[in-house]
C-alpha cells in the first residue's frame, strides 16, 4: 500500500468515528479510545479487501524497562501487501489523550528499528471530545493547549528515543480532535530524521457523504 492510499484511510477512519457512519457499531466521541479507533479502521481494511494483523509481534527484540531480559514487542496493527507478505508494509501504533513520555519513545523506538521491508510508520493519536465541547461550550484555549502539548510531547519522545541503528522508512503522526472534529497529519520522508511536527495543518471534517472515496 502507498502512503497516498493510508493516508486516504486515515481519513475515512476519523470520519467514520465521528460521523458514525456505522448502523449498530455506537461510538462516543467523549469516550473514543485507541481499541474503538483500530476497529474502525480494521473495518475498513477488510473493505478494501486489504490484509492487516493486530497485536503482530516485532522482529526486533527490546529491552525491558525494568529487568535485563529482551523480549519481542507488539504493534498495534500491520498493514500486509498480501497473503503471503512475510512482514508488514506499514504498522500503525495508537495513541489516546496526553500519554506519558515513556510510552510514546518505546514505540518509537519499535517503528525506528523494524526492518526496512516496511515502508512506513504512523502514529494515529485520538484527543477525546471534552466535556465542554460535548456541551456545546468548548474552550479554544483548552483546545490549543491540548494540541500543542501532544505535538510537544511526540517532538520531545523522537529526541528521546535511541536505537542500535535506525531503519529508514516515511512517517506519519496523524491526530483526531473529537472536540472540534477536525485532524491533523505531518508526514516525514524519513523516521529517522523528523524536523519537527509541528509543520502540518489541522483539517475540518467534511459532512457525512453518500458513498466513500479511495
Amino acid at each position: 500500500m502507498e502512503k497516498s492510499e493510508f493516508l486516504k484511510i486515515l481519513i475515512l477512519t476519523v470520519r467514520r468515528c465521528v460521523k458514525n457512519r456505522y448502523k449498530y457499531h455506537r461510538l462516543d466521541k467523549s469516550r473514543l479510545g485507541e481499541a474503538e479507533v483500530r476497529n474502525v479502521m480494521a473495518k475498513i481494511l477488510e473493505e478494501k479487501k486489504t490484509y492487516y494483523g493486530i497485536e503482530v509481534s516485532t522482529r526486533e527484540r527490546f529491552q525491558k524497562q525494568v529487568k535485563q531480559t529482551t523480549r519481542r514487542a507488539l504493534i498495534d496493527l500491520a498493514i500486509y501487501d498480501g497473503p503471503d507478505a512475510e512482514l508488514p508494509s506499514i504498522i500503525v501504533e495508537f495513541k489516546r489523550s496526553q500519554p506519558v513520555l515513556y510510552n510514546i519513545i518505546k514505540d518509537f523506538k519499535k517503528m525506528m528499528a523494524e526492518p526496512n521491508n516496511i515502508k512506513g510508520a504512523c502514529f494515529f493519536h485520538i484527543l477525546p471530545q471534552s466535556e465542554g465541547a460535548k456541551q456545546g461550550k468548548a474552550s479554544m484555549g483548552r483546545i490549543s493547549r491540548a494540541r500543542n502539548e501532544i505535538i510537544k510531547k511526540y517532538n520531545e519522545a523522537h529526541k528521546e528515543a535511541k536505537v542500535r541503528r535506525c531503519v529508514d522508512k516515511w512517517f506519519i503522526l496523524f491526530i483526531l480532535d473529537g472536540s472540534k472534529d477536525e485532524y491533523y497529519y505531518v508526514e516525514k520522508e524519513s523516521i529517522c530524521c523528523l524536523d519537527g511536527l509541528g509543520t502540518g495543518e489541522w483539517n475540518v471534517l467534511k459532512s457525512r457523504q453518500r458513498k466513500d472515496e479511495f
